[in-house]
């Protein structure tokens, strides 16, 4: 699952199940006894076809279509079945939708795929902990056919919580499940995957006392395998030197077959191109940081292999005479334009004739071209993302607040959708004004402490009396979501204290926090999502925010961000020439886990920290559980 080649739910003996059913009830006829079974069991291998190829949502919706069409515990099993094919196509909107349709009383034989459908989907909302919990509760002994998918979520999942030695040991006791080549190549693919993200976590990758050369050796090029994710242009060396060590170590075949050919296609780039951005104009500032951002990355390429790269000012000349300009010129590749607008208009133009990554989304009424990709810092990703994880924490009901704006709606649009789709609730929502100095009116109205006043109010006056009163919050919420800048997160945060939403759990997005301790104090609790150059403690991210500050103190306080954008323009553009699209190809870029849909949009998977003494502290372990 999650891009791997995994071992499928093996459906030998389901038609049979339903053929008895069919044979078993009181039919008047023969006919009519064996049909129904024939067509679903034809419509079991259909399903098991399309995932065989592939089509995971084909096989989703085929056992959603048998789901309906049968009673009790076989529409239970089906819809099991179509939840783990959504998981497998990524969506896991649709795959919850359905996990929640199952009843809660199932039979012990199918206790297990539930528990490893809701793993999967614990694990994709940010919470290993939860995932592994859900594993733990499968009855012993787990059932062979489920035996390899649920020690492949296992290891992810002690992967993602930085325990690298025990993520490899549950790797390597389902290579032991595996029969082809195929499977135990994807499996060693699984640990190197699994390994970059452990040290991403700054994880230990000191082997336990006693361990065997095996898993001393994966270990050890734990060492090496984040910098072959964050920045591949040093990485070479590292692996060269860990094969020296390890000369007959099972994993050479995979670096030498899968791992260096891909460090070199992320290597290859076009011989020339053009970068279009705002460099005058009120853009200047933005469009100079993702500029810095991608000569920095461009810099770390050997000299003989860097390309071209010639620099339009988009604010000077506009971006369509900007991207005309640069073809002609002989730009292989395009990178930008930076706003929405200037992405609209290339869009629209009707010229785009190369390969271009614009630094934007378009218009929601816009198709873009097919040689176009879209890559944003957007913020109502963010949200969506917010909206998984407060479900993932087992919160379903919360409250909202969001300045009113256009940005605020847009967020609120993406956070309402995405968390009723997952089963959650908004149980209340104030947009507050931006530009107030007092947020107390919009507090004390979503908490709905107004209405205690009133109440014990208008008791006072029917009593004649007054007497001792303390106004009480709601209490039907779990959660706080908030969407602000630093600026009012910084008197929000305080104000929802104040008014007694002490033990709520507030959630927000990454535009709240700005790397700036003794301003942050005013943030504690707060968990939000945010890119690896913001909140990851890995060597290869704090070695460019260090350049980046010794180099441009000012725009390392102010456009870290954008700087980071920019290095990750630059790091996707190998993949896109070589059409390396999908989770299959997914890399830990500075600004997120990156990956490129079907629809040519750059997608973000981000890292979660929640605000501690005034600094990001990344939620691992320990940070987790201290926000249950």
């Amino acid at each position: 699952m999650n891009g791997t080649k995994t071992a499928r739910l093996a459906m030998t003996g389901l038609a049979s199940m339903i053929l008895a059913i069919a044979v078993t009830a009181c039919m008047p006829t023969r006919v009519v006894e064996e049909t129904p079974g024939v067509v679903a069991d034809r419509q079991v291998g259909q399903a098991e076809a399309l995932s065989r190829k592939g089509d995971y949502k084909g096989a989703a919706r085929s056992y959603e279509a048998l789901a309906a069409q049968s009673p009790g515990e076989l529409r239970d099993r089906f819809l099991l079945r179509a939840s783990r094919e959504y998981v497998r196509a990524d969506d896991t909107a649709q795959a919850t939708a359905l996990l929640n349709q199952v009843s809660a009383s199932l039979p012990r034989a199918d206790f297990g795929l539930r528990s490893l459908v809701s793993a999967e989907l614990a694990l994709r909302g940010g919470r290993g902990d939860k995932a592994l919990a859900e594993l733990d509760r499968i009855p012993q002994p787990i059932p062979r056919e489920l035996s390899p998918d649920v020690l492949e979520v296992r290891a992810r999942a002690l992967f993602a919580l930085n325990r690298p030695a025990a993520g490899v040991t549950a790797a390597l006791e389902r290579e032991r499940t595996l029969s082809s080549q195929e499977e135990i190549r994807a499996n060693q693919l699984l640990i190197w995957q699994g390994l970059q993200k452990s040290a991403a976590g700054n994880a230990d990758f000191t082997a336990p006392a006693g361990s065997s050369q095996t898993l001393t050796g994966w270990l050890d090029l734990g060492r090496a395998a984040l910098g072959t994710a964050r920045n591949p242009f040093s990485a070479n060396e590292d692996i060269a030197q860990w094969r020296t060590r390890y000369p007959s170590h099972p994993a050479n075949s995979m670096i030498a077959e899968d791992v260096l050919p891909q460090l070199n296609v992320g290597l290859n780039y076009p011989t020339q191109i053009a970068l279009i951005l705002p460099l005058s104009g009120r853009q200047q500032a933005a469009g100079m940081a993702v500029r810095d951002g991608f000569l920095a990355a461009l810099l770390q390429q050997e000299a003989s292999r860097r390309p071209l790269l010639n620099v339009y000012d988009s604010a000077e000349m506009g971006a369509t005479t900007a991207y005309r300009r640069a073809v002609a010129d002989g730009a292989q590749f395009v990178v930008g334009p930076l706003t929405k607008d200037e992405v609209t208009a290339i869009a629209t133009s009707g010229e785009t004739s190369v390969l271009t990554l614009a630094l934007n989304q378009t218009n929601d009424n816009v198709s873009p071209p097919p040689m176009l990709f879209q890559f944003s810092l957007d913020p109502e990703e963010e949200a969506r993302q917010v909206a998984q994880r407060v479900t993932a924490d087992g919160r379903m009901r919360g409250l909202v607040l969001l300045p009113n704006n256009d940005w605020g709606q847009r967020v609120f649009r993406a956070f309402d959708t995405e968390l009723k789709t997952l089963g959650g609730q908004i149980a209340g929502m104030k947009f507050y004004d931006p530009s107030a100095r007092d947020y107390s009116q919009p507090i004390t109205e979503l908490l709905l402490i107004n209405e205690s006043r009133a109440r014990a109010n208008a008791l006072f006056a029917a009593l004649g009396t007054r007497m001792e009163f303390e106004p009480r919050r709601r209490g039907d919420a779990q959660f706080v979501f908030v969407g602000a800048q630093p600026v009012q997160g910084r008197s929000l945060r305080p104000a929802l204290r104040f008014h007694m939403a002490e033990e709520l759990a507030v959630y927000a997005t990454s535009d709240i926090f700005e790397p700036d301790a003794q301003a942050n104090n005013d943030l504690e609790g707060v968990i939000f999502p945010d890119m690896p150059w913001v909140i990851s403690p890995d060597a290869a991210s704090s070695e460019l925010r260090t350049t980046l500050s010794r180099h441009w103190p000012v725009r390392a306080r102010g456009r870290g961000r954008l700087y980071a954008f920019g290095f990750d323009a630059c790091r996707i553009v190998p993949l896109l020439k070589a059409g390396q699209f999908g989770s299959a190809h997914a890399i830990p870029g500075m600004t997120g886990l990156l990956s490129i849909d079907e629809n040519g949009h750059v997608k973000r998977e981000l890292d979660w920290a929640k605000v501690s003494g005034g600094r990001a502290t990344p939620l691992g372990t320990a940070a987790t559980a201290a926000v249950q």
